[in-house]
């Protein structure tokens, strides 16, 4: 399932507007199948009447927002607007309203101060705010069919056993190459790394799972003429790694931006995201992303 957990996270941080709401309206239409969730598309002057969404058997209203560079007054009135301009159409059919974002830091301060506002003056819990994690725990609960239909470009287990360099080459073709450090560090990679770095039970799943085509990658640079080439992509990706850690990232949130790093921008499909894992693992058991706990030490400096 740390598979799928990732391709979520894929799509609702890197999805905006029109696109995050076909996004959300297809998550919608699983959990609610046989017609219970309806998009509301606009028509004509009337435009959709603020209603991106509607559960009949829940009389529950949408709104969605996923601007490209949100702010916190434009959060603010979109919360406003939508729920003021919702009631004179839908008040009739309306137990509940839902304000939809994609902000992955969470709602700011200003914009639930509205949401609690509105259910102040409506005298009871109308309004509630929909995250990350609200999609999140809706996606994971659906069925493995759904869960394909959502993403397709998932890899199977059997992709993952079957990886060899048509999965590899194309992901180490595309890596940047950096200035060879002066002394490799090439000491064992210690058992406890994984537990070190407070990594997630799922980020550690994706890692476990990269490790089968990692082998491929071990091969390929042991058979490679160049010398220099393996030494030369650890330390582009050791250079990464340390530019996210300065920004005062998460371990997972690191992990994520280096997976966006190694896919590139060219298109996604289970071969590329085998051996976008595989690439991943292998660097990550080299020690040249991530940290290495030294001998005598312990606690983790996350």
């Amino acid at each position: 399932m740390a598979l799928y957990e990732m391709a979520f996270r894929d799509r609702y941080q890197e999805s905006f507007e029109d696109e995050f709401q076909e996004f959300f309206s297809e998550i919608m239409e699983k959990v609610h199948p046989d017609g219970d969730f309806v998009r509301v598309r606009p028509w004509g002057k009337a435009g959709d009447r603020k209603n991106d969404g509607y559960v009949i058997s829940q009389r529950r209203v949408f709104a969605v927002y996923a601007p490209r560079k949100p702010t916190a007054s434009g959060i603010r009135k979109k919360v406003e607007t939508d729920f003021a301009g919702c009631l004179p159409h839908w008040n009739e059919y309306l137990d509940s309203w839902v304000f939809v974002h994609n902000d992955r830091e969470g709602l700011g301060p200003d914009a639930l101060k509205v949401i609690l506002e509105i259910n102040k003056a409506q005298g009871a819990s109308v309004a509630t705010p929909w995250g990350r994690e609200a999609l999140r725990s809706r996606v994971m609960d659906l069925d493995m069919a759904d869960l394909r239909s959502l993403f397709p470009n998932v890899p199977t287990f059997e992709d993952f056993i079957e990886a060899g360099m048509e999965q590899i080459q194309p992901v180490l073709d595309h890596l940047e190459r950096a200035r060879v450090p002066a002394r490799p560090d090439r000491r064992p990679v210690p058992e406890d790394k994984i537990e070190y770095n407070l990594l997630s039970d799922s980020t550690r799943s994706l890692i476990k799972m990269g490790m089968q085509p990692a082998h491929v990658v071990r091969s390929y640079y042991m058979r490679v003429s160049d010398e220099l080439l393996r030494d030369q992509t650890a330390q582009a990706f050791s250079e990464k790694y340390s530019d996210l850690r300065k920004l005062g990232l998460g371990p997972d949130d690191i992990y994520w931006e280096l997976r966006k790093w190694v896919s590139g921008t060219g298109p996604s499909n289970p071969s590329r995201e085998v051996g976008v894992y595989g690439v991943l693992a292998y660097f990550f058991e080299e020690c040249d992303i991530f940290l290495r706990p030294e001998e005598g030490q312990n606690d983790s400096p996350h």
